[in-house]
């Protein structure tokens, strides 16, 4: 009892998961698909913003580096720079007459920009042709100047002064450690040559020298929030790295590699957004990286919003999907309550729910989409009616039809076998992908069968492509999976069901395909060919001729061409294909029985292709078949393999009804080992024991259903035929013939009742 109210309660919170399962899924993905949008439109607006803000900062480093060539460029207009000029063909003039307060008046009348004035720490004059220079402390040389600074540089060019005696246009020596006022600050030279004559000769130069720390704070009065840290750099390196916070980058490190003309670019190796500028045709530049946080601002707004409207919805889900189990879950109790109460009578539980769903007549109008779609059972019971052509009852057809989301729709099928069990998980796998795509799931007849609705054939389309995809990149090289003809009343299941399994027959000529479909051209052009399978007389000739020579190579290489032609050129069917190979092999034996040889023939059955996985192991198997029979042909006869193979053909058929007949007591009455003799009957006989035993018994079972007396049923025939139950025999009849016993009785009959004058 308790088990039993378990699994009712089971049941409910199924129905209940099911109802919120699908809303919750699509809410999940539209506000996945919301967020993510909104993030990349928001980070979007964010970086085009920052880079505005980059893009002014850039232009500001470009303005002050402008302004120190300007003001450099002005102290050559001043008169006594033309008065030097004079004076520079007479050294001796320069000597006695240009004094450093002389020098130090004309000097003040200029005044640096706005900008240069509040960065500039000091300026240094130096004229080569009189080897001297000016500053704010007065004439001297540039090693006086050097001293008085106390001058550091890692550039000896530089402190040495060579560097003044070249033509220097726009020269910035970074790393300068420069004393001033008894403080030492760091920071570049920018070294701008005046030309005296008309020639570049050196003569002067202008040096401005720019504290790291003066640069990078004014810079830093034009960025916003959004940006995280400021560098300075070379274009190579870091050069200055402000103090008092915490950085990802430090003085020295280098930059070559996030070169990205000023614009901001995400740098995966930090997990930051940076952007560097460098002034062309000068080495100095910023190097910024931007704030995460900042950034995110807009989309954590917009989330904590999400989360509010995702909560509410979620309780309005949970709250209907209460009120729709506890609605529709009564008469799915009626139904449980009556297998309960009669699952110890004789009836299996298909019969059991269709009784139910007569009792539940008066309650038909609460038999919703819900009430078949929370109860596989019976579903698989409608499913399991309409593929044994036992069709619903009239009142029943249209709570049949609802329980297709759509009008259209498709089967798929899967044959049973070793590997099946994955093959179905990829398959569950994939429409899981397409919830819109309603699939009901059935095993019948050893085949796994799905029911596939559909709205649109693009969508269709695309859950193919995804299936074979998966089968491709799963490694699953047999895997195959047959779909039938497009359907609009799910009353022609089993119809859609045979279609979808003679597809699933057409992967034998075609083994690289995964999904084998019977509305694509070539298949269907293949079903309608009722035509006869076509041997020419000269193709006759031909192989005659390459078996009185014993040429297996011409043998086999007509036989493809015969092969090739029926079903590429002729496109017969399956049927009529297979019963022409039957027939094509047939002609092989009896040209070979007409040799001195043909006594050989009783050791080589004929080659079922229909055993075979495809067309292509067939040619294999018969071409080694071929020459191994070329080559006994060519030897001597032995007729102690054909006393042999008949002593063993004798055997079986006399214990063909004995159910304990199999390899292992053959071979011992052979005085075999079982494994030598399973290799030996398989290379004498064409195919292993037990296909052998099962194809006889078949044989014998087809006779005594052509009989057709009625004074046996199935069952008698299964034992007589040495089956031990009824089940095992419909199956192997079906697996060898194609259709159940019974059918094949009735159609018998007719075929003999049309013959009847």
């Amino acid at each position: 009892m308790e088990k039993q109210l378990l699994k009712k309660h089971q049941t409910k919170r199924k129905m209940f998961v099911s109802y919120i399962i699908v809303p919750i899924m699509l809410l999940t993905v539209i506000s996945g698909l919301l967020s993510f949008l909104y993030f990349r439109m928001s980070r979007d607006s964010m970086l085009d913003f920052e880079n505005t803000i980059a893009q002014n900062v850039n232009g500001e480093l470009k303005k002050v580096m402008d302004n120190l060539i300007k003001s450099a460029a002005q102290y050559s207009m001043t008169p006594w720079v033309k008065r030097l000029k004079y004076m520079q063909k007479y050294p001796e003039l320069i000597e006695k007459n240009i004094s450093a307060s002389d020098i130090s008046d004309y000097a003040s009348t200029i005044s640096l920009s706005e900008i240069n004035d509040s960065l500039v720490e000091s300026i240094f004059i130096y004229y080569s042709a009189g080897e001297f220079g000016i500053s704010s402390q007065g004439r001297v040389n540039w090693q006086g100047y050097v001293d008085l600074y106390e001058i550091e540089c890692k550039d000896k060019t530089f402190l040495s002064g060579a560097i003044l005696t070249r033509n220097n246009q726009k020269t910035i020596i970074h790393n300068v450690n420069f004393l001033k006022n008894g403080k030492r600050e760091e920071g570049f030279f920018l070294i701008q040559t005046i030309p005296l004559e008309n020639y570049y000769s050196g003569e002067a130069n202008i040096l401005f020298f720019i504290p790291y720390e003066e640069l990078h704070g004014y810079i830093s009065n034009f960025l916003d929030e959004g940006t995280e840290s400021l560098f300075l750099t070379d274009g190579k390196k870091v050069i200055y790295a402000p103090e008092g916070e915490e950085k990802i980058f430090s003085e020295g490190d280098s930059i070559e590699k996030r070169q990205n003309n000023g614009l901001f670019a995400y740098d995966r190796e930090y997990g930051v957004w940076t952007s560097c500028y460098a002034k062309q045709g000068m080495d100095i530049g910023l190097f910024q990286i931007l704030n995460n946080e900042v950034l995110h601002r807009d989309f954590r707004m917009f989330a904590e919003w999400l989360i509010m409207g995702y909560a509410l919805l979620l309780c309005l889900i949970f709250y209907v999907a209460y009120r729709l189990a506890v609605y529709n879950y009564q008469p799915l109790e009626h139904i449980m309550n009556m297998l309960d109460r009669e699952a110890g009578e004789e009836e299996n539980e298909y019969q059991i729910i269709e009784k139910a769903l007569e009792e539940l007549d008066s309650q038909k109008q609460r038999l919703e989409v819900a009430v078949f779609k929370q109860n596989p059972l019976i579903e698989q019971y409608i499913l399991h009616a309409l593929l044994n052509s036992n069709k619903p009852q009239t009142n029943e057809v249209k709570y049949v039809n609802t329980i297709r989301k759509y009008v259209f729709y498709r089967c798929l099928v899967l044959k049973s076998g070793p590997q099946a069990a994955q093959y179905v998980r990829e398959i569950d796998s994939c429409l899981a992908v397409y919830p819109q795509n309603h699939a009901a799931f059935v095993e019948e007849d050893g085949f796994f069968i799905w029911v596939i609705s559909y709205g649109e054939e693009t969508i269709l389309e695309e859950f193919a492509d995804f299936l074979i995809q998966t089968f491709s990149e799963s490694g699953y090289e047999e895997a195959c999976v047959g779909m039938s003809m497009k359907h609009e009343d799910i009353l022609h299941l089993l119809s859609a069901y045979n279609q979808a399994v003679r597809a699933l027959e057409y992967h034998f000529f075609f083994p690289q395909k995964k999904l084998m479909r019977l509305d694509e051209n070539d298949l269907e052009e293949h079903e309608r060919n009722g035509e006869a399978f076509e041997i020419t007389e000269n193709e006759r000739k031909e192989i005659a001729r390459a078996i009185e020579e014993e040429d297996a190579q011409y043998i086999f290489e007509n036989y493809k061409r015969i092969l090739a032609y029926n079903f590429s050129g002729k496109k017969l069917h399956k049927e009529a294909f297979l019963a022409g190979i039957h027939k094509l092999n047939a002609e092989i034996l009896r040209l070979f029985s007409e040799k001195a040889e043909a006594g050989l023939i009783e050791q080589m059955e004929l080659l079922d292709p229909g055993n075979f996985a495809n067309l292509e192991n067939y040619l294999q198997t018969f071409w080694l078949k071929l020459k191994m029979f070329i080559d006994q042909c060519r030897m001597p006869y032995n007729p102690i393999y054909y006393t042999r193979n008949q002593m063993i053909k004798k055997y079986v058929e006399m214990h063909l009804t004995d159910p304990e007949l199999s390899l292992n007591e053959t071979a011992r009455v052979m005085h075999y080992t079982p494994a030598y003799f399973g290799k030996y009957f398989k290379e004498q006989f064409g195919c292993n024991f037990q296909k052998y035993v099962a194809s006889r018994r078949i044989e014998n079972a087809k006779k005594l259903l052509e009989k057709g007396d009625g004074k046996l049923n199935v069952q008698e025939i299964a034992i007589r035929c040495g089956f031990t139950n009824d089940v095992t025999f419909r199956r192997t009849f079906k697996m060898y013939v194609g259709i159940a016993p019974s059918q094949y009785e009735k159609e018998h009959v007719m075929k003999e009742t049309e013959k009847q004058p």
